[in-house]
C-alpha cells in the first residue's frame, strides 16, 4: 500500500546574529508525550539545519490519513491533544550573542496562541509592548511602535517622557530587516538568488525575502508570490520577557503580595474553546490551607498533573507555571506547544474548516544582542578611533581605553569601517579587528553596568 506524505507544520529557529539568519544553536526534541502522539498519527519528523519538519500522513483529499470522506475524524478525535517540545541549547556562545534574559526559575514559552502574525511570519512570541511614556527603560529592552509596528531597542537607562523619544538615536535604536549591520541590498535584475535571500524594493523600505531559488528577470517578479515573500517595511518580532513564565518539575511555591493566615488553592486547565479559550477548567477540587503565622509562601503540589501549563489562584492572586518533570534537566531553553483546536479561519491554524492540511510555518526570532566595545591601546601614541561608514559608531578614550559611546549590535559579518589614528600621521590602521563575543566584562557608563567587548591591542 503506497503511503503520501505531506508537510504537515515547521518551526523555523532564526536569529539576526547570522548573516543568512539560520540559527543552528538550538535543537527541538518532542517530549515524550509528543512521540506517542506522533506515533499515534504517524508523523514523521526532522530537524534539517535551522527548521523542524513535520510529515504526516495524507488522504487523497489532502487531509489527515484517518479522515475518510466525507467523515472528519482529526478535530473531533485529537482536537485537545497538544505537540509539545523542547528547545535545547547545542551552542553555549547563543547566550552571548542573543538579547534575551534567562532568568532563574523561568522558562521560555511559544505557542501558536501567540496571535502575532506579521509580514507573513507566524510568530511563537507574543507581540512586543508598545512603548509607553514614564516608564523606565533599561538598555537592551524592546519596545513596538503602535503606529509603524517598528521595534526599538534601548540604548541607556532612561525615563520615557514622550513619544518621539523613539526618534532620539542616543535613546533608542531602531531594529529589523532595514537595520541589520550589513544592510539588505537592492533588487537587481539577472541576478541569481537563493532561498532567504533579503532584498530592497527600487525606490522604497520594502521588503522582500526569496521564497525559492531563481534567477530574477524584471521589477515585476517581485509581486510574483511564488518567487518572493512580502516583509513590509522589515518589521520584526522578538522574544522578550513576556514570553517567559514560572517552570517547576516538581512542587511549587507562590508569592503572595500580602501575608496570609489561609490559602485558598485553585489550579486551572486551558479548556480548548475557539471562541473563548482561556485557562479555567479546574483540576481537581480547591484546596485550603491553614498557618500558625502569616506567610507568603504558599506551597502547590503539580504533580498529580499531566506536563503542560496551568493558571494557579491564591486566594485573589493568579499565577501562571509551567509543570513538567523533565524540565530544569539539561540545557532546555524553553518550549513550544502547538495546539490542534484552532479553526481554520485562524492563520495559526493546522487545518483548514474542511481540515485540509495547510503546511503552515511558524517562526521564532531571536535578536542580536548589542554590546559596549572597548579597544585597550598599548601606549599613549594610539589618539582616536573613527567609524568612516553609514553606521558612524562614536569612540571615547577614557584613560587607555577606548569606548563606544553606544552600545553595538554583535553579528557574524565583520565592521570594516572603525579606523585607529596615531599622534604620527603617516600611520593609520584600519579597518581594527572587532572585539570577540566569547568573553565579556563589565562597563560602567551612564550610570548602568553594561556588558562589554573588549580588546586588548599590540600598538
Amino acid at each position: 500500500m503506497l503511503r503520501n506524505y505531506s508537510r504537515f507544520f515547521s518551526i523555523e529557529l532564526a536569529h539576526e546574529y547570522y548573516l543568512n539568519r539560520k540559527c543552528l544553536d538550538l535543537e527541538i526534541i518532542p517530549a515524550p508525550d509528543c512521540l506517542a502522539l506522533f506515533k499515534r498519527l504517524n508523523i514523521h519528523y526532522r530537524q534539517t539545519e535551522h527548521q523542524f519538519v513535520t510529515l504526516i500522513n495524507e488522504n487523497e483529499a489532502h487531509e489527515p490519513f484517518m479522515n475518510v470522506p466525507p467523515r472528519k475524524y482529526y478535530r473531533t478525535d485529537f482536537g485537545q491533544a497538544v505537540f509539545r517540545f523542547y528547545v535545547t541549547l547545542k551552542n553555549p556562545l547563543f547566550l552571548n550573542y542573543t538579547n534575551i534574559q534567562n532568568t532563574l526559575r523561568k522558562t521560555f514559552y511559544f505557542s501558536n496562541l501567540a496571535n502575532n502574525a506579521e509580514n507573513n511570519f507566524l510568530y511563537l512570541t507574543l507581540p512586543i509592548a508598545e512603548f509607553a511614556n514614564g516608564q523606565e527603560y533599561l538598555p537592551g529592552n524592546l519596545v513596538r511602535d503602535a503606529r509603524s509596528g517598528q521595534v526599538y531597542e534601548a540604548n541607556k537607562k532612561h525615563l520615557s517622557k514622550k513619544k518621539n523619544d523613539l526618534a532620539d538615536s542616543t535613546l533608542w535604536s531602531p531594529k529589523g530587516f532595514n537595520h541589520l549591520p550589513v544592510p539588505v541590498p537592492e533588487f537587481s535584475p539577472g541576478k541569481a538568488y537563493q532561498a532567504g535571500d533579503l532584498v530592497r524594493e527600487p525606490k522604497s523600505e520594502n521588503v522582500l525575502e526569496a521564497a525559492r531559488k531563481h534567477t530574477s528577470a524584471t521589477e515585476k517578479q517581485l509581486s510574483d508570490t511564488t518567487l518572493w515573500i512580502a516583509r513590509g517595511q522589515g518589521q520584526l518580532q522578538y522574544p522578550t520577557d513576556q514570553d517567559q513564565v514560572d517552570y517547576s518539575s516538581g512542587n511549587y511555591s507562590v508569592t503572595l503580595t500580602d501575608p496570609t493566615k489561609k490559602a485558598d488553592i485553585s489550579i486551572f486547565g486551558f479548556n480548548y474553546q475557539p471562541s473563548a479559550p482561556a485557562y479555567d477548567i479546574p483540576k481537581g477540587s480547591p484546596e485550603m490551607k491553614f498557618f500558625e503565622q502569616p506567610v507568603t509562601q504558599i506551597p502547590v503540589k503539580l504533580v498529580h498533573l499531566k506536563p503542560g501549563k496551568y493558571q494557579i489562584k491564591v486566594n485573589k492572586e493568579i499565577f501562571n507555571v509551567y509543570y513538567d518533570p523533565l524540565l530544569g534537566a539539561g540545557k532546555t531553553l524553553g518550549v513550544i506547544e502547538i495546539f490542534n483546536y484552532l479553526l481554520g479561519k485562524d492563520s495559526y491554524a493546522l487545518l483548514t474548516d474542511e481540515e485540509k492540511i495547510k503546511k503552515i510555518n511558524y517562526s521564532i526570532l531571536f535578536p542580536t544582542r548589542r554590546v559596549l566595545w572597548k579597544y585597550i591601546r598599548k601606549d599613549a601614541r594610539a589618539q582616536t578611533i573613527t567609524d568612516t561608514g553609514s553606521t558612524d559608531y562614536k569612540f571615547n578614550l577614557s584613560g587607555d581605553d577606548f569606548i563606544s559611546a553606544l552600545p553595538i549590535p554583535l553579528s557574524e559579518g565583520v565592521l570594516k569601517t572603525l579606523k585607529l589614528e596615531f599622534n604620527t600621521a603617516d600611520f593609520k590602521l584600519s579597518p581594527l579587528p572587532n572585539p570577540p563575543v566569547q568573553r565579556f566584562s563589565k562597563c560602567t557608563q551612564d550610570d548602568y553596568d553594561y556588558i562589554c567587548s573588549e580588546m586588548y591591542l599590540n600598538y
